[in-house]
């Protein structure tokens, strides 16, 4: 009991702390910002470099109320939404799992997927750094559940798929896609691919509708399909019974 406990709390706090580091990575990467220089955050407003008091992930935005101490202005709020959602994923990740390793590695499964997940919603590009990670992550994953070479092959299978998607649809998919599934392969069996695939698919459109009934989207605009490869794999595994 106590245990779990502790592991629980360990599991927020730490997602809470990473989840804050994501929003620097989330917001910096796409512009070209260093990571080191500045080395405090900024408000994206008016530049001021804040403080640690004005970092607190979530308890700062609110005691703010959204906006910047120095100039006013609104804060997204997708920063407590990452933040939030890191520390809810972890703290599930420590619950389901067994074992540090599988826990480890669906840790770096969810936050490769919410660094891309906004990152492509926001900007239709899928950062290589967040790909890695989330091979690491399916390594680990394949060998703390002893399927390494099972794993290799989805990922083989997965890349194979969506490269040859990726040619044939002539720019109606990116080649981060097409990347990114063959590193979230490692985290599956063969056979979980297709119900990854499926799930992905069935939300896409679920988003899609909306767009299309609201005539903000058409059969030739492209969705940013990384969001729902990490779902649809997250779904798979779980499905699965391998967790």
């Amino acid at each position: 009991m106590w245990y779990t406990l502790i592991l629980s709390v360990v599991s927020v706090v730490f997602g809470l702390v990473l989840g804050s580091f994501y929003n620097v990575l989330i917001y910096r990467i796409p512009r070209h910002i260093s990571l080191v220089n500045p080395k405090r955050s900024f408000c994206p407003a008016c530049g001021h470099q804040l403080k640690w008091s004005d970092n607190i992930p979530i308890l700062s935005y609110l005691l703010l109320r959204g906006r910047c101490r120095y100039c006013n202005a609104r804060i997204s709020f997708v920063y407590p939404i990452v933040e939030g959602t890191t520390a809810v994923l972890f703290l599930i990740a420590a619950l389901v799992t067994k074992d540090i390793l599988s826990m480890v590695s669906l840790w770096m499964l969810f936050s490769g997927g919410i660094i891309i997940t906004v990152i492509d919603l926001q900007t239709m590009m899928i950062p290589d750094f967040a790909v890695v990670i989330t091979a690491m992550g399916g390594f680990l994953w394949a060998f703390a559940n002893q399927h390494v070479i099972l794993s290799l092959i989805s990922a083989v299978i997965g890349f194979g798929i969506f490269l040859i998607i990726y040619l044939v649809s002539k720019n109606g998919m990116g080649f981060g896609d097409v990347e990114y599934f063959g590193a979230l392969g490692l985290y599956l069996l063969p056979y979980d691919l297709i119900w990854a695939v499926l799930f992905a698919s069935i939300s896409a459109i679920i988003f899609t509708i909306p767009m299309l009934l609201r005539k903000k989207a058409n059969r030739k605009t492209r969705v940013p399909f990384g969001p729902f490869l990490v779902l649809g794999v997250s779904i798979a595994i779980f499905l699965g019974g391998r967790i």
